[in-house]
């Protein structure tokens, strides 16, 4: 049930973005093409057809880690490879870290998976694990995980763009109605209308603001799931907690409210590990390589 419903709720918005153009065309009757350019309609089209090819990619895979499987990030297999030693050394610090002991690879008992690799997690409506899993997007009825969030992304911004144009359009279609009609009262407009135009000015807040709030996440690389959940993220509390001692050893005194992204290299290199996986969904992210060389580095 819960999966129809998100299959509906899916493609409410091209229903909507359609019926808006079927008012705007209605209401203006033979002035729409004169009072409306043609780069207001392609753009439009475009943008609508884009946010629908954006969807279906976005709803294609989010980057399924099998059932019955060992994850790909094991932690001895990871840390032992070319005979390196599982200790790493702090730089300029006397700190001596034992991997092993920090990082806390999770079991899937749901899925039968061993040492899920770093920052994956079970999402219990999908009934699976996903890499680097950010959140389910009931909206369109998916998870959001490492194959998919740049382009989770763009769909936001498609969808922001798409509703913009369709609001742009009904508020011209309403004064193109009270100077043709010779009215300048609001009253005369059908109250349908205005129910319309607010449910599209709600779902363009909601876009934008997902929009504004992943692109955050991508420049600081988090996730939703390790901001609201952080209980669930026991590596991110390991990492504050012992990059502050690390800090402490340095002579530098951190506050509680220190802010720690355990992940975050920059944004050049945030941006750079999306778009290789965005081009190839199986390009490999060593999570746990990033999660150490920000633990040790400045």
């Amino acid at each position: 049930m819960a999966s129809q419903m998100g299959k509906v709720c899916s493609f409410t918005f091209y229903f909507l973005i359609n019926l808006s153009t079927y008012l705007i065309m209605n209401s203006v009757n033979d002035k729409f093409y004169s009072d409306f350019s043609l780069l207001y309609h392609f753009s439009l089209l475009f943008f609508v057809i884009l946010s629908f090819y954006l969807l279906l990619k976005t709803k294609k895979g989010p980057g399924i880690i099998e059932k019955n499987s060992k994850g790909s990030l094991n932690i001895d297999s990871t840390i032992t490879k070319n005979n390196e030693t599982k200790n790493i050394s702090l730089s300029n610090s006397p700190l001596i870290i034992n991997k092993s002991d920090l990082v806390i690879n999770e079991n899937c008992d749901k899925c039968n998976i061993s040492n899920l690799p770093l920052r994956s997690h079970h999402c219990k409506k999908c009934g699976i694990c996903v890499l680097k899993f950010d959140h389910h997007c009931s909206f369109i009825s998916t998870c959001i995980g490492e194959n998919n969030h740049l382009m989770f992304i763009f769909f936001l911004l498609s969808q922001s763009i798409t509703i913009f144009l369709g609001l742009y359009g009904l508020f011209k279609t309403i004064s193109l109605f009270l100077y043709n009609n010779h009215k300048s009262h609001y009253s005369d407009i059908p109250a349908s209308i205005f129910i319309f135009i607010f449910i599209l000015l709600f779902f363009f807040g909601y876009c934008t603001i997902l929009f504004l709030f992943h692109t955050y996440l991508v420049s600081t690389n988090q996730t939703t799931y390790e901001i609201f959940h952080k209980e669930k993220c026991p590596y991110l509390g390991i990492f504050k907690t012992e990059r502050i001692k690390i800090l402490n050893e340095r002579g530098i005194d951190v506050e509680p409210t220190y802010a720690y992204h355990p992940f975050d290299s920059g944004l050049s290199n945030n941006i750079k590990l999306l778009i290789n996986k965005f081009i190839d969904h199986n390009y490999k992210i060593n999570w746990e390589d990033i999660y150490f060389e920000n633990l040790k580095t400045n």
